[in-house]
């Protein structure tokens, strides 16, 4: 018996191969913000002044 492999690449192949890589970029890049936003400030330490509160904080002072 005599196995023929094909050469030839399905559409189906070529939309999982590109949600496979498209979710292993997301991934690396999800895993990559998480590390640096974890890392402790430093230099870079944002100042309070320039921290904007929640909406719900600003509109707080109307239900009181």
């Amino acid at each position: 018996m005599e196995y023929r492999v094909s050469t030839q690449t399905s559409t189906l192949d070529h939309v999982l191969a590109a949600s496979l890589a498209a979710f292993s970029m997301f991934v690396v890049g999800y895993t990559a913000t998480r590390v640096y936003l974890n890392q402790p400030s430093g230099q870079n330490a944002i100042a309070e002044s320039q921290v904007i509160p929640h909406q719900a904080t600003l509109w707080s002072d109307l239900g009181r």
